[in-house]
């Protein structure tokens, strides 16, 4: 009985912490996150692997036979817990002049349109994959069709057509806006 009430209180707070992470807006408006299977990837291997904690570390371990099974809880929610802060650190902000962005490591980057140095988009194994680095080192890479880039696109449009990155200004209307 006591196994299940403790199992049952696991799975509250995970499933508080999913709700509370899932309901969180960011600061900015057009900040975009990862997809919501990764929160959720998480969560469900940090139930297993406490499941399996659970199992392995209140039974008697005399033969020492239960000892790959707690490696393995351990190991299963520290994936769970990697997924779910790659989850909260990762974020793209698509801007009119910039694009800002956090990695999964949570280091923080802006790259200015005017500063971008190299932009390639390849395709691999049907997904594509679109590169962004700036001229003092940043890069950006991730999936097109998973954010919304729009400004990035049109900033590059306006390359293709004028021969240049646009300069702080020229997208909406400032000096020198191109029509």
């Amino acid at each position: 009985m006591v196994k299940v009430l403790i199992v049952l209180a696991v799975l509250i707070l995970v499933a508080a912490a999913v709700s509370r992470m899932r309901g969180r807006r960011s600061v900015g408006p057009v900040r975009q996150r990862m997809p919501v299977f990764v929160p959720l990837v998480g969560a469900l291997f940090v139930a297993v692997g406490g499941l399996m904690g659970l199992a392995s570390f209140t039974e008697n371990n005399a033969g020492g036979m239960l000892w790959p099974l707690r490696i393995a809880s351990v190991a299963v929610a520290l994936a769970g817990v990697g997924f779910l802060l790659m989850y909260r650190n990762f974020y793209v902000e698509p801007r009119v002049d910039e694009i800002a962005f956090r990695t999964v490591w949570g280091r923080e980057a802006v790259i200015a349109y005017a500063d971008i140095t190299d932009f390639s988009v390849r395709a691999s194994g049907g997904q594509f994959r679109l590169t962004v680095r700036g001229s003092s080192g940043p890069r950006l890479r991730l999936n097109p069709r998973l954010f919304d880039i729009s400004p990035l696109l049109r900033a590059n449009e306006f390359r293709q057509h004028n021969g240049r990155w646009p300069l702080r200004g020229e997208m909406h209307g400032g000096a020198g806006a191109a029509r």
